[in-house]
């Protein structure tokens, strides 16, 4: 094979390895280690009992998990850090200018604070979509429902925070995670590239080009010249950590379950005691929730009991599987009154008690 040739060859696989390979291989392995966490945090699992949970979901739940979660976070990385590193580097080369312009204008104290505004207002900007997503997320569709979000029916306020993503921490804390991670993979793109350019300068080959805008070139030359990889494995590394505390943090959605015995249809609401895992070789995998004379007592309320169950195909013959309910309180209301308000929710202090309260309106387990 012709010596070029090879070389293209090389430099196209170097550049799907770094922007295809590496996310498309981390998507099942978070997808899985997400349901896991989800499991010992918010159905309160042991880690052998979560693990074994995690296991009995379908291969391509587990998928869709690390797409949706981690997949989007992959990709706005990429993009976060070379736009960052795209601003450092433009301020850098603006800062040979004529001398004439330097004697007339103080363009080193104005450029300091053009640069400092546009990391400011993109940094901003991804903090809101990165909050927005984690909000949708959580709610399960793309609504503005979702985005504002609803108060809780409980008045348990572990009940509440258990059942219900908030702005803080949910939503800052992974989000400050991934900004900080993208900040300074794009920082570190931006010296890997400086010292690449003195090398080449220092050499006797011709200087690289100084096209920074965001294209399939700049992507492409900054992997097979090496000075993309250190800002992008920061960055794919804050993004994985970011959705694993978001993952954490959201409440898990798995469909509910109900099981009959005999063939009939069920209207309204079913039951919230039982979630689907999977079915696989004539098997129903659920996790069953034993109820507690404390589930309905706020006050003495503990973290629920569940159980792995299996039952055969024969022993139900009615199954439904029912989605999240879409008006369900699964997102904690914007402030300054910007959420949506739930109307008829009553609670009544205790008598012996003013900071316990009893709860008179059950919508959601």
């Amino acid at each position: 094979m012709d010596p070029q040739r090879r070389s293209g060859w090389l430099e196209i696989a170097q550049t799907l390895a770094a922007y295809v390979a590496v996310p498309v291989a981390l998507v099942y392995p978070f997808g899985f280690f997400a349901l896991f966490v989800q499991f010992t945090k918010y159905f309160y699992l042991d880690f052998y009992t979560a693990w074994y949970a995690a296991s009995l979901v379908n291969r391509m739940v587990a998928i869709g998990q690390g797409v949706t979660i981690l997949a989007l976070a992959l990709g706005v990385s990429v993009l976060l850090s070379a736009k960052i590193a795209q601003i450092l580097l433009n301020h850098a080369k603006n800062t040979r200018s004529s001398r004439l312009r330097r004697i007339f204008v103080r363009r080193r104290f104005v450029r300091k604070h053009v640069r400092g505004a546009k990391l400011t207002i993109l940094l901003l900007v991804t903090l809101i979509l990165y909050i927005a997503y984690s909000r949708i997320l959580a709610g399960g569709r793309v609504s503005w429902f979702v985005l504002r979000g609803r108060q809780s029916s409980e008045c348990d306020l572990d009940q509440a925070m258990r059942h219900q993503l908030n702005l803080w921490p949910d939503s800052l804390v992974p989000a400050s995670i991934f900004l900080a991670g993208c900040s300074l993979g794009g920082w570190l793109i931006y010296r890997s590239y400086q010292g690449y350019r003195e090398s080449i300068d220092a050499g006797s080959r011709r200087p690289p080009s100084e096209d920074y805008r965001l294209r399939p070139g700049f992507f492409n030359r900054g992997v097979t010249e090496g000075w993309v990889r250190s800002g992008l494995a920061l960055a794919y590394a804050s993004s994985v950590l970011a959705s694993i505390v978001l993952a954490a943090y959201t409440p898990a959605y798995v469909p509910y379950m109900t099981l009959k015995p005999s063939v009939e249809y069920l209207e309204g609401k079913g039951s919230t005691n039982n979630r689907f895992l999977s079915h696989t070789e004539g098997q129903w995998y659920l996790l069953h929730r034993i109820e507690r004379d404390s589930d309905y007592n706020p006050p003495r309320w503990s973290p629920p009991n569940y159980n792995i169950v299996s039952v055969e195909e024969g022993q139900v013959k009615h199954v439904r599987v029912s989605p999240n309910p879409p008006r369900a309180s699964r997102v904690e209301p914007l402030p300054w009154r910007l959420g949506v308000p739930l109307k008829n929710k009553s609670c009544k202090p205790k008598p012996e008690g003013g900071a316990e309260w009893s709860i008179q309106l059950f919508n959601y387990p």
